[in-house]
Protein backbone atom coordinates (compact mmCIF):
# COMPACT_ATOMS: atom_id res chain seq x y z
CA UNK A 1 0.00 0.00 0.00
CA UNK A 2 1.15 3.51 -1.19
CA UNK A 3 0.06 7.23 -0.76
CA UNK A 4 2.03 9.78 -2.72
CA UNK A 5 1.53 13.39 -3.27
CA UNK A 6 2.60 14.49 -6.54
CA UNK A 7 3.19 18.10 -6.62
CA UNK A 8 4.72 20.92 -9.17
CA UNK A 9 3.75 24.11 -11.15
CA UNK A 10 1.19 23.47 -13.94
CA UNK A 11 2.68 22.64 -17.43
CA UNK A 12 5.86 20.09 -15.45
CA UNK A 13 3.87 16.95 -15.98
CA UNK A 14 2.18 16.22 -12.70
CA UNK A 15 -0.95 15.04 -14.54
CA UNK A 16 0.89 12.99 -16.73
CA UNK A 17 3.31 11.49 -13.89
CA UNK A 18 -0.41 10.58 -12.18
CA UNK A 19 -2.10 9.02 -14.54
CA UNK A 20 1.74 7.04 -16.18
CA UNK A 21 1.89 5.16 -12.29
CA UNK A 22 -1.87 4.85 -11.95
CA UNK A 23 -2.52 3.05 -14.92
CA UNK A 24 0.74 0.89 -14.18
CA UNK A 25 -1.01 -0.38 -10.79
CA UNK A 26 -4.32 -0.86 -12.65
CA UNK A 27 -2.45 -2.86 -15.53
CA UNK A 28 -0.87 -4.76 -12.15
CA UNK A 29 -4.41 -5.69 -10.91
CA UNK A 30 -3.81 -3.25 -7.95
CA UNK A 31 -6.38 -0.81 -6.90
CA UNK A 32 -5.86 2.34 -7.50
CA UNK A 33 -7.59 5.97 -6.86
CA UNK A 34 -6.45 9.31 -7.11
CA UNK A 35 -7.17 12.88 -7.10
CA UNK A 36 -5.46 16.43 -8.66
CA UNK A 37 -5.86 19.63 -7.44
CA UNK A 38 -4.84 22.15 -9.98
CA UNK A 39 -5.61 25.78 -11.40
CA UNK A 40 -5.59 24.76 -14.77
CA UNK A 41 -7.06 28.58 -15.69
CA UNK A 42 -2.60 29.34 -15.25
CA UNK A 43 0.28 28.37 -16.58
CA UNK A 44 2.37 28.04 -13.99
CA UNK A 45 -0.35 27.80 -10.63
CA UNK A 46 0.01 25.01 -7.88
CA UNK A 47 -0.86 21.44 -9.05
CA UNK A 48 -0.86 18.47 -6.87
CA UNK A 49 -2.23 14.99 -6.92
CA UNK A 50 -3.15 12.63 -4.68
CA UNK A 51 -2.17 9.25 -5.63
CA UNK A 52 -3.23 5.56 -3.16
CA UNK A 53 -2.17 2.15 -4.44
CA UNK A 54 -3.74 -0.38 -2.28
CA UNK A 55 -7.32 -1.23 -0.78
CA UNK A 56 -8.43 2.47 0.16
CA UNK A 57 -11.74 3.76 0.19
CA UNK A 58 -10.96 7.60 -0.38
CA UNK A 59 -9.20 9.65 -3.00
CA UNK A 60 -7.84 12.30 -0.72
CA UNK A 61 -4.83 11.95 1.52
CA UNK A 62 -5.12 13.27 5.32
CA UNK A 63 -2.41 15.05 6.59
CA UNK A 64 0.87 12.87 7.82
CA UNK A 65 -0.37 9.74 6.23
CA UNK A 66 1.61 10.24 2.67
CA UNK A 67 4.71 7.87 1.67
CA UNK A 68 6.15 10.31 -0.47
CA UNK A 69 6.14 13.09 -2.31
CA UNK A 70 7.40 13.52 -5.68
CA UNK A 71 7.37 17.58 -5.98
CA UNK A 72 8.60 19.20 -9.06
CA UNK A 73 8.98 22.66 -7.44
CA UNK A 74 11.17 23.12 -4.25
CA UNK A 75 8.12 25.90 -3.17
CA UNK A 76 5.48 23.00 -3.49
CA UNK A 77 7.43 20.67 -1.45
CA UNK A 78 6.80 23.25 1.04
CA UNK A 79 2.86 23.18 0.45
CA UNK A 80 2.49 19.93 0.70
CA UNK A 81 4.92 18.69 3.27
CA UNK A 82 2.45 18.55 5.62
CA UNK A 83 1.09 15.33 3.96
CA UNK A 84 4.13 13.36 4.77
CA UNK A 85 3.75 10.76 7.80
CA UNK A 86 6.69 10.94 9.87
CA UNK A 87 9.54 8.12 8.43
CA UNK A 88 8.13 9.76 4.52
CA UNK A 89 10.45 10.56 1.86
CA UNK A 90 10.31 13.67 -0.20
CA UNK A 91 11.60 13.25 -3.86
CA UNK A 92 12.82 16.81 -4.96
CA UNK A 93 13.21 18.76 -8.26
CA UNK A 94 16.05 21.22 -6.73
CA UNK A 95 19.93 22.26 -7.87
CA UNK A 96 20.66 22.16 -3.64
CA UNK A 97 22.24 19.24 -2.09
CA UNK A 98 19.86 16.15 -0.21
CA UNK A 99 19.31 15.78 2.76
CA UNK A 100 17.99 12.87 5.38
CA UNK A 101 14.65 11.40 3.97
CA UNK A 102 14.83 15.02 0.46
CA UNK A 103 16.39 13.78 -1.76
CA UNK A 104 17.36 16.38 -4.35
CA UNK A 105 18.05 16.09 -8.39
CA UNK A 106 18.48 18.98 -10.64
CA UNK A 107 15.78 17.01 -12.96
CA UNK A 108 15.70 20.73 -15.19
CA UNK A 109 19.09 21.06 -15.60
CA UNK A 110 19.09 17.17 -16.99
CA UNK A 111 16.41 17.50 -18.68
CA UNK A 112 17.83 21.07 -20.79
CA UNK A 113 20.66 19.22 -21.25
CA UNK A 114 18.23 16.50 -23.04
CA UNK A 115 17.16 18.63 -25.28
CA UNK A 116 13.72 18.95 -24.03
CA UNK A 117 12.89 20.65 -20.36
CA UNK A 118 9.43 18.88 -20.64
CA UNK A 119 11.08 16.08 -19.39
CA UNK A 120 12.24 16.93 -15.99
CA UNK A 121 9.53 14.92 -14.91
CA UNK A 122 10.42 11.59 -16.14
CA UNK A 123 14.03 12.34 -14.78
CA UNK A 124 12.31 13.16 -11.37
CA UNK A 125 10.78 9.90 -11.81
CA UNK A 126 13.49 7.70 -12.06
CA UNK A 127 15.44 9.03 -9.49
CA UNK A 128 12.23 8.57 -7.26
CA UNK A 129 11.20 4.81 -8.42
CA UNK A 130 14.68 4.05 -8.21
CA UNK A 131 15.54 5.04 -4.27
CA UNK A 132 12.09 4.05 -3.02
CA UNK A 133 10.28 0.54 -2.91
CA UNK A 134 7.04 0.74 -4.26
CA UNK A 135 4.54 -1.46 -5.94
CA UNK A 136 5.53 -0.35 -9.51
CA UNK A 137 9.53 -1.23 -10.64
CA UNK A 138 11.42 0.79 -12.71
CA UNK A 139 10.61 -2.41 -15.36
CA UNK A 140 6.78 -0.92 -15.50
CA UNK A 141 7.52 1.85 -16.18
CA UNK A 142 10.40 1.27 -18.92
CA UNK A 143 7.63 -0.90 -20.27
CA UNK A 144 5.00 1.10 -20.08
CA UNK A 145 6.84 3.93 -21.43
CA UNK A 146 8.13 2.04 -24.60
CA UNK A 147 4.37 1.25 -25.53
CA UNK A 148 3.54 4.80 -26.67
CA UNK A 149 2.56 5.73 -29.79
CA UNK A 150 5.07 8.07 -30.85
CA UNK A 151 8.25 6.80 -31.02
CA UNK A 152 10.47 9.86 -30.45
CA UNK A 153 8.16 10.85 -27.31
CA UNK A 154 8.80 7.50 -26.12
CA UNK A 155 13.17 7.62 -26.96
CA UNK A 156 13.36 10.57 -24.93
CA UNK A 157 11.39 9.38 -22.06
CA UNK A 158 13.58 6.49 -21.85
CA UNK A 159 16.78 8.54 -22.02
CA UNK A 160 15.34 10.84 -19.38
CA UNK A 161 14.24 8.18 -17.25
CA UNK A 162 18.08 6.75 -17.34
CA UNK A 163 19.43 9.93 -16.58
CA UNK A 164 16.94 10.18 -13.29
CA UNK A 165 18.04 6.51 -12.44
CA UNK A 166 22.08 7.63 -12.91
CA UNK A 167 21.57 10.19 -10.57
CA UNK A 168 19.97 8.22 -7.74
CA UNK A 169 22.58 5.84 -8.25
CA UNK A 170 25.32 8.01 -7.57
CA UNK A 171 23.75 9.06 -4.73
CA UNK A 172 23.57 5.84 -2.97
CA UNK A 173 27.29 5.24 -3.82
Amino acid sequence: MTQMILCGRGGQGIVFLTRLLGDIATEKGLNVISSETHGMAVRGGSVNSHLKIGPFSSPLIRWGQADCLISLDSSETFNNKHFLKKDGVVFENSPTPSESDLYRVDATDIARSIGRIQLENVVLLGFSIFLSNFEISLEDIKRKLSGGSRHVTSEQNLVALKAGVRVAQALIQ
